[in-house]
């Protein structure tokens, strides 16, 4: 068996999956924290788990002949390493009865002194050749940050790695995006080019700018700045967001709850 790895959208950060209180900026009306499914393995063909909102990626892989796991920490685009300051980690898998172990430090080539992108640790359990789940944990500069991974088990293929995810658009992608409902509309999808985020948008990175300023534009979805490069229409109107992921919790909304989407205008900082 081999694995292919998706990303388990729930994470947690001192509470809800939002950065900690003394960080955050507040979103303005109808604005709500969420977890993003980024629909991508890391760069080291792992499993990524999303800590805060965007601050880093923590990537899980695993050597079952060496029983050995490395994490490797990332940037909010889950692309360069992103070294921390940080004594351990703690990994937590989803097992009966629980595994929990420590990594330690192993930094990387270029990590400043007294960091490291990389985490390694061993346990007697990792030498089972199955698909992996659980929680990877750190203080970060006296922050908690935990997120979730998850991997997903299919046939061997040829290669030396699991094959990349489908280009293809999935069912649920198709029908959140391509169907009306709500104040969500057939012209907004045309207006969109009939298509989905994850076509539209892929390859492209998103700056994930936390650092408002007033009169910035605020994802209607995170307290992030809006990136003028991600861009959606709902009910006749465009708005801008963080990144692509976001997308879909506010479709979702428009078409749900359509009350709780305010007017572009509303989502600016004062």
């Amino acid at each position: 068996m081999r694995y292919a790895l998706l990303v388990v959208p729930f994470v947690l950060i001192v509470g809800c999956g939002t950065r900690p209180t003394s960080q955050r900026e507040t979103a303005p009306v109808g604005a709500q924290p969420a977890a993003h499914d980024h629909g991508l393995e890391g760069p080291h063909k792992g499993a990524l788990a999303e800590w805060g909102a965007h601050d880093y990626h923590a990537e899980f892989t695993v050597d079952h002949a060496a029983k050995e796991a490395t994490v490797y920490i990332l940037d909010g685009d889950a692309k360069n390493a992103k070294p921390i300051a940080a004594k351990q980690l703690t990994v937590a898998l989803a097992e009966q009865p629980a595994v929990t172990f420590t990594l330690v430090p192993k930094a990387q080539p270029g990590d400043p002194t007294g960091t490291a992108s990389r985490f390694v640790g061993t346990h007697e359990f990792l030498a089972t050749k199955k698909a992996l789940a659980g929680t990877i944990s750190a203080q970060v500069d006296g922050k908690p940050y935990s997120g979730s991974f998850k991997e997903t088990a299919h046939d061997d293929h040829a290669g030396d790695h699991p094959a990349p995810p489908s280009a293809k658009p999935s069912q649920k992608e198709q029908e959140v995006f391509l169907t009306p409902g709500g104040i969500y509309t057939r012209a907004d999808i045309e207006k969109n080019g009939s298509t989905v985020p994850s076509v539209k948008y892929r390859g492209v990175s998103f700056d994930h700018d936390d650092d408002l300023k007033p009169g910035d534009k605020v994802c209607p979805v995170t307290v992030n700045k809006a990136d003028e490069k991600c861009k959606w229409w709902v009910n006749g109107k465009q708005y801008q967001f963080c990144c692509a992921p976001c997308l879909e919790k506010f479709v979702k909304q428009a078409k749900e709850t359509p009350e709780k989407i305010k007017d572009p205008s509303e989502y600016i900082k004062k």
